[in-house]
């Protein structure tokens, strides 16, 4: 016949439980004092057996003293702990500061006697705070062993945006910057990219012919005067590929610049509303030289006007742009192109700005009168 005789221990155990949290989570333990609760005993005959359930090193019992916990980026995140028992481990994890808020959660792991760890958390967590309270029942028919309430909270980790891979910047330069035919030309490519080394460099010499894989320097030159398209291709490391275009005037051997060279005169008044202009006006012209004024913007009074240069008695008279002696608004621009066939002319640039001076920029024209270019030095 079986009796049964109960006597109550008492002891003071301190153990942790642990969040895992995964790659992005802080992860740490929680130290707990915990007076063990009475014991049940149950002895009958030869055989003793005795189950005080354990959790997370100690009873968890009502009563164990929460130190610390830090907040977690993982979303679904595991426990871990010991039970002196072998049956299943329940955590429930509740929105709130105590375990009286709503179950959102629970994970299980498989009581060994020993260690235990839960699997992850279902359904996953959002951000916020949460309690969680660890059960495991009595394989003997005892009452089950409930851990103290663990609060923690869940924060969501920032969202990664990724990195934007961007292709190669094809540029070039060449020198000199206006060759004559036959003469060597040097193209320099000046191409970046910030974020791969630039693997491939191709060019071609025309704006239809295949690309020719070559060096960032390449010697070249030009047999016929006129406009020459030259593209330059480049590739980086992730396959990624830019192409920049740019066109080299080539001259002949017998262009020169302009005799006389022309000179532009702009002469003018601030306004509140941009200029007044007083003086257009091109001077020291060779004959036959033509003019063309563009007038790019609000306001311009007109968009493009010619005049060729005539040669009198007293020589070649100065050409003035009468139309456009008057009131010119912000933001309009003037281009002033002279040029004269196979010479290489001038060319003015003349920009209204709000708030600062007009800008002005002189450089040369090409011999076919259509795009500046930097002067020859010689």
């Amino acid at each position: 016949m079986l009796k049964s005789v109960l006597s109550a221990v008492s002891v003071v155990a301190v153990g942790s439980i642990t969040l895992s949290a995964g790659a992005l989570a802080q992860s740490s333990s929680v130290q707990v004092g915990v007076p063990r609760a009475a014991g049940i005993q149950a002895r009958s005959g030869r055989q003793d057996a005795s189950l005080t359930p354990t959790l997370a090193r100690a009873d968890f019992r009502p009563g164990a003293v929460l130190v610390a916990f830090s907040p977690s980026f993982d979303t679904t995140p595991s426990f871990s702990g010991t039970a002196s028992d072998t049956t299943p481990v329940t955590v429930q994890i509740h929105a709130g500061a105590t375990a009286s808020g709503t179950l959102v959660s629970r994970a299980t792991a498989t009581g060994t006697g020993a260690g235990w760890t839960s699997d992850d958390a279902s359904p996953a967590l959002g951000s916020g705070q949460y309690t969680a309270v660890a059960t495991q029942e009595s394989s003997l028919g005892n009452p089950a062993g409930r851990s103290a309430p663990v609060t923690f909270v869940v924060t969501l980790a920032p969202a990664v945006t990724p990195a934007l891979v961007l292709p190669p910047s094809a540029s070039f330069r060449w020198f000199p910057s206006v060759p004559q035919t036959g003469e060597p030309v040097s193209l320099v490519s000046s191409s970046t990219d910030a974020a791969s080394p630039i693997t491939g460099i191709a060019w071609a010499l025309s704006d239809s012919g295949p690309f020719q894989a070559a060096g960032p320097v390449l010697a070249t030159s030009f047999s016929t005067p006129g406009a020459h398209v030259v593209r330059l291709r480049v590739t980086d490391a992730h396959g990624l590929s830019s192409v920049a275009a740019e066109t080299i005037d080539v001259v002949g051997p017998t262009a020169s610049l302009m005799q006389p060279f022309p000179v532009v005169r702009i002469a003018g008044t601030d306004t509140p509303w941009g200029v007044r202009l007083t003086m257009l006006r091109v001077q020291q012209l060779p004959a036959g030289a033509r003019i063309t004024v563009r007038c790019r913007g609000r306001g311009c009074p007109l968009r493009s006007v010619k005049r060729v240069a005539v040669s009198k008695r007293s020589g070649v008279a100065p050409v003035d742009f009468r139309g456009l002696e008057r009131s010119l608004r912000f933001g309009v621009t003037l281009e002033i192109l002279v040029s004269q066939r196979g010479k290489i002319g001038e060319y003015t640039r003349f920009t209204v700005r709000r708030g600062r001076l007009p800008e002005r920029v002189d450089s040369c024209l090409n011999p076919a009168g259509v795009r500046p270019l930097v002067c020859p030095s010689s």
